[in-house]
């Protein structure tokens, strides 16, 4: 294992030995709307002008950075997934140190994802014992590696693999990580479904400090027929359901998007929400990945003229290339989004991903949608 910055040591020693907590709040840094911006760790990997390094963060522009993603070993304890990113190349530590250049920024450990799948975690929250160990491992590797706080990321309670007593049982698995993080002053946020039928809403919203609500991917890769990514319309139906079975407002984060779906259309000529795609073979230079593009990649398409046209359709955006069919979120879309936040009084707009934004400026303003994000709160 590399060895760690002897700021983490020390803060890890002062938690285990001293029994002294180790986060303490500016008042300074206090009643803000929240910026979250998530940073996928493999875009680090990526190549060229698409490579994505903890020193490209701007800690100005966000209130909590979210390192993802760690995950579940074979003891059903939180490990890092990737070594290398995490651990040798100083990923970790390269990100915690950030709070050097940002004395109110909080960083968060988040755990799980996607590729994580369901069952570990339905596994792990089953019993009584394997959630308190999961519990007391949290709050020692979160202390050991400087972070503030964990953003559990269970994708998702009941499905993928899970079992139907995974509903109760998240409840209980939260009640006694946030027991646990408690005393030494950790956040605990988690990342959830825009869709509610996963979650025991009133019990969750007393056992954890922030809701990140991915509201995004309303249409998915999957679907047959061109769709929103994510329109403000049915965003704002399904947070109304959240804080109508209890979420206080001021705890929701709403998530937007900083990438683009893509599908292949079937009829060049049939273009609008609704047509007929074929299998997704599209997909960014940078990025690698099928059906999926980041911000920077979707304005290189619009910048060399292929494309025939886009439109703003319930503040989601949609625009067709050929054969290729995309919807994203733009530097309007994202301020009417972050419009309604504050209207609404929630407790402020996260990001997925810092990495996928135009992070270098090569088509605007460096950061275009979060620099949208940051102006709306501030300016607004």
């Amino acid at each position: 294992m590399a060895q760690l910055p002897k700021k983490s040591v020390l803060t890890y020693l002062s938690l285990l030995v001293l029994g002294r907590g180790v986060v303490s709040a500016d008042e300074n840094c206090d009643g803000k709307t929240d910026i979250v911006c998530y940073y996928a760790s493999w875009a680090v990997y990526r190549v060229n002008q698409g490579q994505f390094t903890t020193d490209k963060i701007d800690p100005t522009l966000c209130t909590k950075i979210v390192y993802s993603f760690a995950g579940l070993n074979i003891d059903l304890q939180v490990a890092s997934i990737d070594n290398n990113a995490d651990i040798t190349l100083g990923g970790y530590a390269n990100f915690t140190k950030l709070k050097e250049k940002n004395a109110c920024l909080r960083t968060a450990l988040a755990v799980g994802g996607w590729n994580e799948g369901s069952s570990k975690y339905s596994i792990m929250a089953y019993s009584e014992e394997s959630r308190e160990n999961f519990a007391d491992h949290v709050l020692k590797f979160i202390a050991y590696y400087g972070f503030d706080g964990l953003d559990l990321d269970w994708e998702y309670p009941t499905a993928r693999g899970g079992i139907a007593e995974d509903k109760k049982n998240f409840v209980e698995l939260l009640k006694v990580v946030k027991k646990k993080l408690s005393p030494w002053g950790y956040e605990l946020s988690i990342a959830v479904a825009l869709d509610t039928d996963y979650y025991d809403i009133a019990t969750i919203a007393a056992n954890v400090d922030y809701v990140h609500v991915m509201a995004y991917d309303v249409t998915s890769g999957e679907s047959n027929v061109t769709g929103l990514l994510a329109p403000l319309s049915i965003i704002k139906s399904k947070v109304s359901v959240w804080l109508e079975n209890g979420l206080p407002s001021g705890k929701l984060i709403l998530g937007v998007p900083t990438y683009a779906r893509c599908f292949n259309l079937l009829d060049n000529e049939e273009h609008g929400i609704g047509a007929a795609v074929d299998k997704t073979t599209c997909g960014g230079q940078w990025t690698d990945e099928d059906g999926f593009l980041s911000f920077y990649e979707v304005q290189e398409y619009l910048s060399i003229g292929i494309c025939q046209g886009s439109e703003i359709s319930d503040d989601s955006v949609y625009a067709w290339c050929s054969d290729m069919w995309m919807t994203y979120d733009n530097e309007e879309t994202v301020a009417s989004k972050t419009k309604y936040v504050l209207e609404s009084g929630l407790g402020g707009i996260m990001v997925w991903s810092i990495d996928t934004d135009d992070f270098l400026g090569l088509h605007g303003n460096k950061f275009s949608l979060l620099s949208s994000i940051y102006r709306t709160i501030n300016e607004g």
